[in-house]
């Protein structure tokens, strides 16, 4: 949707709009700043110096590209279904050259691909909206499925996600009954065409193809967690990586950075090894996951850019650049 434009030329932004789009930086930066207040940063530093950075950087990097492939390998795998062919090779630069929006949020680095399906592909755009907004919806809604069973170990401090299940269980019947009754003053939206027509099969489908994106960052962060001396079993990490990455996608974190750090903490401090004669045991736990939390994040930011400006070079150079929404629909208005 483009917004209103004012008699300058500039956009008009209401409180509400202002809240929305600088409210999840000002909760992540609390968030953030109150995990920091609360480590000892001489020991965090002391983690981040003892960490195999250089292995990490570069299993980092390994790992990245295979997530974009794996993503890629989902989204293609959607537009199939929804009867377009997108050449793989094409698709992956695409969703590359998107990591530049989605260092901001995931989502609207997502939601440029749109841009692309309607300038190449010559898919309608709130047709192309609305497959996004399912692909979306299955990246949410498969990780708070699988972070159910790690929510329902939660114990003291975090026990308030112990209602993960419950409400995931409700909010699936409640969903497969709204694509079953097709209620008129939805099905008739535009955008919201494609969910019905998926049906539950098809959203069933969706999760499945979704599943090997999730396996790459389980391993990613699996991989992390011990190189930061997180000895998380691995079945402790997938019951409780989709968990943390469940919270990390919500608009409470700015790409990882924010809420995730402190329910990191009480997830994986326990699973540190603390070396025999450190003082503060517990702090030395709190400044590993917290290494491991923000060196995963910061180093994804850095490596997503650079692997978004060498790829938008070669989508760019083969006409296969993506657009924001509002830049591709005021084309199309004018």
């Amino acid at each position: 949707m483009v917004r209103p434009m004012s008699s300058t030329g500039g956009r008009r932004w209401s409180a509400v709009a202002i809240a929305k789009n600088i409210g999840p930086y000002l909760i992540a930066a609390l968030a953030l700043g109150w995990v920091l207040r609360h480590i000892d940063h001489k020991k965090l530093l002391t983690v981040l110096h003892q960490a195999p950075m250089g292995w990490f950087i570069a299993m980092s990097a390994f790992m990245l590209v295979l997530n974009c492939a794996a993503d890629t390998f989902a989204m293609s795998a959607v537009f199939r279904r929804f009867g377009t062919r997108v050449p793989y090779k094409d698709l992956y630069l695409v969703r590359a050259s998107t990591y530049l929006l989605a260092v901001v949020n995931y989502h609207v680095g997502q939601a440029a691909i749109v841009g692309y399906l309607y300038r190449v592909k010559r898919v309608p755009l709130m047709r192309a909206g609305g497959w996004i907004l399912f692909i979306i919806g299955i990246n949410v809604g498969t990780l708070f499925i699988l972070a159910s069973a790690g929510a329902a170990r939660t114990s003291g401090e975090l026990q308030i996600m112990r209602w993960i299940p419950l409400v995931c269980g409700i909010g699936i019947v409640v969903y497969a009954m709204i694509l079953t009754i097709k209620p008129r003053f939805l099905a008739e939206r535009r955008i919201l065409n494609p969910l019905f027509e998926m049906g539950i099969t098809g959203h069933a489908y969706g999760v499945l193809v979704r599943l090997p994106h999730i396996f790459v960052l389980l391993v990613w962060h699996f991989a992390s967690l011990r190189m930061f001396g997180v000895q998380v079993t691995p079945g402790a990490a997938l019951l409780y990586l989709p968990a943390y990455f469940a919270i990390s996608s919500l608009p409470v974190n700015v790409n990882g950075i924010g809420v995730a750090q402190l329910v990191a903490l009480f997830f994986f401090m326990p699973y540190v090894h603390v070396p025999a004669g450190t003082t503060d045991p517990i702090e030395f736990q709190k400044a590993a996951v917290t290494a491991y939390s923000l060196a995963t994040s910061g180093i994804s930011i850095l490596l997503q850019v650079v692997l978004g400006l060498v790829c938008l070079r070669w989508a760019t150079a083969r006409g296969l650049k993506a657009e924001p929404v509002e830049a591709v629909a005021e084309a199309a208005a004018g």
